[in-house]
Order: C-alpha cells, then structure tokens, then sequence
C-alpha cells in the first residue's frame, strides 16, 4: 500500500469520526449556560493539565486570540485559574480548579456513555474487531506522533 492510499483511509477515516462525533453532543452542554467550545476545551485542559497558553493553543489548533475569550469566560466562572510564569511574564499558565475538575470529569463521563451508545448498535464480532483494529491504529499512531516529535 502506497503513502497515498493510507492517507487516503486516514482521511476518510477522520471524515467518518467527524460525522459521529456530531452524535456525541454532551447532554451537559443542552443543560449547561456553556458553548461546546467551551466546554470541549474545559475538557481537555483537563486531560492536559497545567499548560502554556500558547502551547495549548498549538495543541488544540486553536488561536490564542480565540482561546482567551475562552478562557476569559471560564475564569470568570472559577473553572480555569491564569497565572503569569515567573521567569517569562510574556507566558501565561492555565489549569482547571476543583469546580472546573467536577464538570470536566462529569463531562468526560457523559463522552464515554454516548460512546458506549453508539457501539451498542454493533454485533458483538464486529465490536471486538474494532476494538482489536483500534488497538492496533492506537499503537501505530503513537509511532507516528513520536516519529514526527
């Protein structure tokens, strides 16, 4: 198989979990006075933990512009905590604090369970082959992201 063709599934596989991912919508965010932006990003600054504002952005493929006002919203709630790193002030630090912690968590567990939804649809052999077939994509993908560091 060609670099072509994989990239072609890669693709076409992003493309698949973009459309289920649509499916996922957090029943929090129906209930909550919060966009999915973010609360997406709540989420994973609190799978990230303590990070640069700028290294999160990156990460996230988000502008920083855009990621402040995020942010700017949710400190204001007490979900996220700004700090100024000491030895660079141009740096700004950002982490979830308990309260931000309990809805990141509840969150993450609304995630799973729609998660779970959607593979209850499948027979059983065909969720132990993608269960098997992610594992292995999991691995590969860790590859890359070291390969490509």
């Amino acid at each position: 198989m060609t670099h072509n063709e994989v990239t072609e599934l890669m693709a076409e596989n992003m493309r698949i979990m973009g459309r289920l991912s649509s499916r996922l919508q957090p029943s929090l965010e129906e209930k909550s006075k919060y966009s999915r932006q973010q609360l997406s990003v709540l989420g994973r600054l609190y799978l990230a933990g303590k990070i640069k504002l700028k290294d999160f952005a990156n990460r996230e493929v988000i502008s920083t512009a855009n990621l402040c006002s995020v942010f700017r919203k949710l400190e204001q709630d007490k979900l996220v905590v700004r700090s100024v790193d000491e030895n660079d002030h141009r740096d700004t630090w950002y982490e979830v604090t308990k309260s931000g912690k309990v809805l990141a968590e509840k969150l993450i567990d609304d995630f799973m369970r729609s998660l779970e939804s959607l593979c209850k649809v499948l027979p059983e052999e065909d969720e132990d082959r993608l269960a098997d077939t992610v594992k292995t994509i999991n691995e590969i993908l860790k590859k890359m992201e070291i390969l490509n560091a």
